[in-house]
């Protein structure tokens, strides 16, 4: 299946995503981080923070349960979802992330590469209010087909 090559560029419908001090906790919790900063607040004002920071995957978690519409997406695309790899992962901070914050996510197609290897690459940038505070870039790849 090829890629549909318009799409380069587009922007996405934006979403809301609410940060919460348990989805913070969940995300370390999962991932093996025991760092306490990000189990208990007085732990992370301690260490100079207002709160609990979330961690740097965090953007991660909030494009996939705050954007679950990015399968559909990526099939409009072309892409074939059952086959693809996440190939690479790439945050920009500009501010931190505190629990309580709410964020506004706009997805946008940042790349496509057609061909025996397809690869797209989605950037997600991140405002909290009008101040842009991460960007977070998605890269995946489809192996070609046997």
């Amino acid at each position: 299946m090829a890629l549909d090559m318009s799409y380069k560029g587009k922007e996405f419908p934006s979403y809301s995503f609410k940060v919460e001090h348990c989805k913070i906790k969940e995300l370390c919790g999962a991932i093996g981080d025991k760092n306490p900063i990000y189990f208990d607040s007085e732990e992370a004002k301690k260490d100079g923070y207002k709160d609990s920071p979330a961690p740097l995957t965090f953007a991660s978690l909030m494009s996939f349960w705050g954007y679950p519409e990015i399968w559909n997406r990526m099939t409009e695309i072309g892409i074939d979802i059952k086959r693809l790899l996440h190939a690479k992962e790439e945050y920009e901070y500009l501010e931190l992330i505190y629990p309580g914050d709410e964020l506004t996510g706009t997805v946008s197609v940042d790349s496509l590469r057609d061909g025996k290897m397809q690869m797209a690459c989605f950037k997600t940038t991140f405002k909290r209010g009008s101040e842009v505070v991460l960007i977070a870039k998605m890269t995946i790849m489809v192996p070609p087909a046997n």
